[in-house]
């Protein structure tokens, strides 16, 4: 059997490699992933053709990430403005109905959560794992 040259330095990398993710290297990994998400929907997003004045802004800009306690982050519409509600009606459609409660028409939705879902699920796994390869990269170092 051989001898191991520099075993502090051995064993702090097998201790740091042992501890797994931590918080941090969650948090970060999530960052990325919300962030390409949200490139990814961004243009998918109707953006409607009135001009906007004062503090109103389109649907497509309310677009935020906000990262929770736990490591998560979320991708949403500000609550500000109300644009989640907004965002909600132009994604899945909604029933028209007037004054008297009564129905008319459907008007559908634009899918575009889904479709943002859908396609950026093969390119988050990707940019993810590339943060936490980076993280337990760094970690060996």
């Amino acid at each position: 059997m051989g001898e191991v040259k520099n075993a502090e330095e051995f064993e702090r990398i097998l201790d740091s490699l042992a501890e797994g993710i931590g918080h941090d290297e969650r948090v970060l990994a999530n960052k990325v992933g919300a962030e390409a998400f949200k490139k990814i929907m961004q243009p998918k997003v109707p953006v409607s053709t009135k001009t906007f004045t004062g503090k109103t802004v389109h649907l497509r800009d309310s677009l935020v990430t906000e990262q929770h306690p736990n490591g998560s982050v979320a991708v949403g519409f500000t609550a500000k403005g109300h644009k989640g509600y907004i965002g909600r009606f132009q994604n899945d459609g909604w029933d028209v109905r007037d004054r008297n409660g009564i129905q008319h028409s459907h008007v559908p939705g634009k899918h575009f959560w889904e479709e943002s879902v859908k396609e950026a699920k093969p390119i988050l796994a990707t940019v993810m794992t590339n943060a936490i390869k980076q993280a337990m990269d760094k970690k060996v170092r």
